[in-house]
Order: structure tokens, then C-alpha cells, then sequence
């Protein structure tokens, strides 16, 4: 279940934004102790630090929430697959009843994540690392014919890349791992000739 939490994770949060470093003006860490609400924003030190409704345009602009949406339901699928596969496990011939229970749970367990609460989590990341110069260049790349064009391709262009270099990269990690292999095989034999007791 971690695994999946961390692909989730992984693939919510990383949206591209405007290619370019973010501002420099970030927030110095403090040893006080502070609130939860405290740490969840820290300005930076000009107090230039977007509002909620700034950084909201933004994530409406690159639909964050369709693709945590679309995230959510692929990472149900992933369990509800492995759920069903540790069930059997433990149970080997269900019945179409047993497994509809399965799922209801899995479903119910989801139910409880949504993409509102996701988006509320990440404003204040988002104020706590983007100046709102930074936040309006974001918007104004975006809104461009250029910054949709992106936005409407980047799914596919990930796609293609992986493809793309999936059989050169899984060529290479044969041969590393065949060379590896060797090297491991020759390492044992030189341990073995080094503990093995000297002929007289």
C-alpha cells in the first residue's frame, strides 16, 4: 500500500510549471516552535507570497484537479487489484458475492479522498515556495498558445519518451547486469581461493 501512496503522490505533485528557477526569496527555517497552520505557510521575506486565489488560477490553469482525479483512480485500481490478489491468497476460489465485498471496501477506503482536500493541502506549498511575480509569470506562460500546447502534449510526449528509450535502456541493463554477473562470479571464486587451505 506504501508503494502505491508514494506513486500517487509522485505523479499528483509532479506538474511541470514554467520552465525556469523558482525565486530565490525563500523562507529561512526557525527553531520557535510554531502551529500547524504556521508551518504550513511560511512568507518569504519580502511578504511576497501569493494569496490562496492566486495559486487556485494556477492549479484551475493546469487542471490539477482532473489529473489528481484521473491519479486517484488508476492508484484504486492498483490496490484493488493487489487487495484481490492477497485474498485470494487467503481465500482461493471466492465467490462473486465475496469479491464484490472486497471491492465495496476498497471503494469506501477511497471515498474518503478527494481532490478538493488534495488542492487545499498544496496551496501553501505552493505560497511557501512562489513569489506572486513568480505565480503570475506561471499564468501568463500558461495562458499562451505555447503554455496550452504543452499542457495538451505533455502526456503523450511522456508516454512516447518512455517508449522511446525503453528497448535501448532495457539493452543496457542486460548487459550491465550480465556484466555484473562475471564480476560477482569472479569476485566469490578469488574469496574461495583465499579461505581455501594452502597445499602442502
Amino acid at each position: 500500500m506504501k508503494k502505491y501512496c508514494c506513486l500517487f503522490l509522485f505523479v499528483v505533485f509532479g506538474i511541470p510549471l514554467l520552465p525556469q528557477q523558482p525565486s530565490a526569496q525563500k523562507s529561512a527555517p526557525t527553531a520557535q516552535s510554531k502551529s500547524s497552520s504556521d508551518k504550513a505557510r511560511v512568507h518569504s521575506p519580502s511578504g511576497d507570497s501569493p494569496d490562496r486565489e492566486e495559486v487556485l488560477k494556477l492549479l484551475a490553469l493546469l487542471k490539477v484537479r482532473d489529473t489528481i482525479k484521473i491519479t486517484i483512480d488508476a492508484t484504486k485500481r492498483q490496490v484493488q487489484g493487489s487487495a484481490e490478489e492477497m485474498f485470494r491468497d487467503k481465500v482461493p476460489n471466492p465467490t462473486p458475492e465475496q469479491l464484490k465485498s472486497l471491492h465495496a471496501l476498497v471503494e469506501d477506503a477511497f471515498s474518503e479522498i478527494s481532490p478538493e482536500e488534495i488542492i487545499k493541502d498544496v496551496v501553501p506549498v505552493y505560497q511557501r515556495h512562489f513569489t506572486k511575480s513568480d505565480v503570475a509569470a506561471v499564468i501568463t506562460f500558461y495562458s499562451t498558445p505555447v503554455g496550452q500546447k504543452v499542457l495538451r502534449e505533455q502526456s503523450a510526449m511522456a508516454r512516447e519518451s518512455m517508449e522511446a528509450t525503453a528497448a535501448g535502456q532495457q539493452r543496457k541493463m542486460e548487459s550491465l547486469m550480465a556484466r555484473l554477473e562475471l564480476r560477482v562470479q569472479k569476485l566469490a571464486l578469488e574469496e574461495q581461493n583465499k579461505n581455501a587451505p594452502e597445499k602442502k
